[in-house]
């Protein structure tokens, strides 16, 4: 089983999806406008509707696909894999310390990174990729989240060659009593809630790593 950030629809097709819906809405209101200035009124009302309908259908299939994405988790030992277009970087639980410290718990969760070199065409060639920011977060059995510190996030932007991989060190501090722990690792750029198909897209269900 392949676990990604877009589970439901392949990361080119959806920002094809998106782009076209722009593309078509601003292509039906700008035709609206020229057909009422060359006194086509019934047709600009027509190219009017149609691009205020078609990002009300986008809507419509961003909220579908999100509600049909369920939360997933990745067992030990596998890989969760960001789509950047044209390459995958792979993330997977490479080790996890625990500290108990009186009333809280400090977790250090080992992550690799892992630029998978089989997701590239040959013209790609071997330049550098610099991954989407990140977050970073534990999440126990009651939906409580926990950030992680800036300066592990921040390191998992390194950037990668096709077939490097790193490892970064990232560490929360949660209550004692939180249990069932998962990581979440999800990206930070808000476009991507508007994405159909994303993991972070409205109604949708998290692709999570698990730690045991």
């Amino acid at each position: 089983m392949s676990y990604t950030n877009f589970p439901l629809l392949p990361a080119p097709l959806s920002v094809l999806a998106f782009l076209g819906a722009g593309a078509g809405t601003a292509a039906l209101l700008a035709a609206a406008a020229v057909l009422a200035l060359a006194g086509r009124g019934g047709l600009a009302r027509r190219a009017a509707a149609g691009g205020l309908l078609l990002p009300v259908c986008y809507g419509a299939v961003l909220a579908a696909l999100g509600a049909a994405t369920r939360e997933r988790i990745v067992p030990r030992g596998a890989e969760k894999f960001f789509c950047e277009i044209d390459c995958h970087v792979g993330n997977g639980v490479a080790g996890i310390a625990t500290a108990e410290e009186g009333s809280v718990r400090r977790v250090t969760v080992t992550v690799r990174s892992r630029f998978d070199e089989r997701t590239i065409s040959p013209r790609r060639g071997n330049g550098p990729l610099t991954p989407n920011p990140r977050i970073a977060a534990l999440v126990d059995a009651r939906g409580r989240r926990f950030p992680a510190g800036s300066a592990g996030v921040a390191a998992l932007g390194a950037p990668l060659r096709p077939g490097e991989s790193y490892v970064t060190e990232l560490v929360f501090v949660v209550p004692a009593d939180a249990a069932d722990l998962r990581l979440s690792l999800v990206e930070a750029e808000p476009l991507v809630r508007i994405l159909p198909g994303h993991e972070r897209a409205p109604l949708a269900g998290e692709t999570l790593l698990g730690l045991r």
